[in-house]
């Protein structure tokens, strides 16, 4: 019996050797990667796998993949869960930190990465004792810091929790008062349906277990990949080429991300295009993605266009692409652009997009191109414009102030230029702004052409200010006037 109890712990002992032998041949990059936050997310099985890896080659396919099967839509370069991952991260590091640990690996951590942002958080005195969530007595002598109660609605939970009731319990204790380290409280009877969906976390997000490898990126939600054949037709001198119109620039994704929108526009007069086909490459030319999506068109501002969005994370790319009909390439474009995300901290205001006009789209998403809050906008690609014609301009703001009544101080300023003079006081109007999600806002008008005083050329200066904060985002438009 002790002989048999002996040779199990050597066996033991052997095998925490091995694993630990094969993990120190990893660099210190990879080496420590499960103990940081991201281990928070490992299922068991995959917990085992990464025991198992020995070279940094593997432990850099591992990690590509983990975060590969946790992406809601894995044939798309940009990855949310990702992006909402690292900012919780960031915001564990910067609120749960105390000396000596790093605040992205506390226990407050883990329940913000695994159960997101609590509905709500009760905060509790020393001199205060849980005796059940919800509940204080009289404190003792036994409580030696502040306590922190964190409320979820199981409602807002993914689907894969499965919770039932009407809320969730996590109980923290400071091992001292003003150490700043919380620690999550196990034994306590009203968070246990919390715990045990703690547990449950990983395999819930989890979405694509049965992934062996991570898929090549498609840039374009709808898209699928480009065949060889047709990415041959690339970077071709086509006839279309010198007749098109293209405007691109970076629109409003979430209030955080930026995705890349682009318009094609032809003549009246050209063949229709049937799809899209092309490769995006990053700043060392390498492809990261590509794909091939069925064209939409509609009437733009000279003939037929084309919209396009592109869900990038930051970063310096090349948009390489192509547009056909049948077998037989049309138009080809090349595209280079920085994506920056939103600013993290004040207001932010994105560029102002001018447009000939503007139609109401229920059915667009925030992120479609050139949409604002359930309008798509014409943009405009030329100068030329009549007197029946408007011009309507739309933008977002990002945490703007807001007053008590629910309304945004924005003014728009328009000044009219003629041989560059200005043609008297610039028309100044205040401007409504709608929610859109979260901090984020839009607001949209536009101006009548048939004010002007005579055909010709003009110049348009457009400035849209949150008048609070005096932050401001402005562009200008030359104007070919004819009857």
């Amino acid at each position: 019996m002790r002989a048999s109890r002996l040779h199990s712990l050597f066996v033991f002992a052997a095998v925490f050797l091995i694993a630990g032998l094969a993990h120190g041949q990893l660099s210190q990059e990879y080496a420590d990667w499960a103990n940081g936050p991201a281990g928070f997310l490992l299922t068991k099985h995959e917990q085992k796998e990464w025991e198992s890896i020995t070279t940094d080659a593997a432990a850099k396919d591992f990690i590509d993949l983990f975060w590969a099967r946790r992406n809601p839509q894995p044939d798309t370069p940009f990855n949310p869960f990702k992006a909402e991952f690292d900012a919780k991260v960031k915001y564990a590091e910067e609120n749960f930190s105390f000396p000596g640990h790093s605040g992205a690996t506390t226990d407050r951590a883990r329940v913000l990465i695994l159960m997101g942002r609590p509905e709500g958080v009760q905060n509790k005195a020393p001199e205060q004792t849980v005796q059940g969530l919800g509940t204080t007595a009289g404190g003792t002598d036994e409580v030696r810091g502040n306590s922190q109660v964190w409320f979820y609605n199981p409602a807002e939970l993914p689907e894969g929790f499965k919770v039932k009731g009407s809320q969730l319990y996590f109980l923290f204790y400071e091992d001292k008062i003003g150490s700043n380290n919380f620690i999550l409280d196990r034994s306590a009877r009203d968070s246990f349906k919390g715990l045990s969906a703690l547990t449950a976390a990983p395999d819930v997000y989890l979405l694509h277990p049965e992934m062996t490898e991570v898929p090549k990126p498609v840039s374009l939600a709808g898209g699928h990949p480009a065949p060889p054949n047709h990415l041959a037709w690339l970077g071709e001198n086509l006839p279309l080429n010198e007749s098109a119109r293209v405007l691109s620039g970076l629109g409003v994704n979430d209030g955080v991300t930026r995705p890349l929108w682009v318009d094609v526009e032809l003549p009246p007069d050209a063949p229709t295009v049937q799809y899209f086909t092309g490769q995006v490459e990053d700043a060392d030319g390498n492809i990261v993605s590509n794909f091939e999506i069925d064209a939409v068109p509609f009437t733009g501002q000279y003939g037929k266009a084309y919209h396009l969005s592109f869900p990038l994370a930051a970063g310096t790319y090349t948009l390489k692409m192509v547009g056909a009909a049948g077998g037989s390439p049309l138009v080809t474009e090349n595209v280079d652009i920085t994506v920056e995300d939103v600013p993290e901290n004040g207001v932010w205001m994105s560029p102002l997009w001018l447009g000939l006009s503007a139609s109401p789209n229920e059915q667009a998403k925030l992120g479609d191109p050139y949409s604002f809050g359930g309008w798509h906008l014409v943009p405009v690609t030329g100068p030329d414009f009549t007197r029946a014609n408007e011009i309507t301009f739309f933008g977002f703001v990002v945490r703007p102030e807001v007053n008590p009544e629910g309304a945004i101080a924005l003014e728009a300023k328009i000044r009219v230029k003629k041989d560059g003079k200005s043609l008297g006081r610039p028309l100044t109007m205040p401007l409504d702004a709608s929610q859109v999600l979260g901090d984020l806002y839009m607001y949209g008008s536009s101006i009548a052409l048939s004010g002007l005083p005579e055909t010709g050329s003009y110049e348009f200066e457009f400035e849209v200010t949150e008048t609070t904060s005096e932050t401001s985002t402005e562009v200008s438009l030359p104007v070919d006037l004819a009857e």
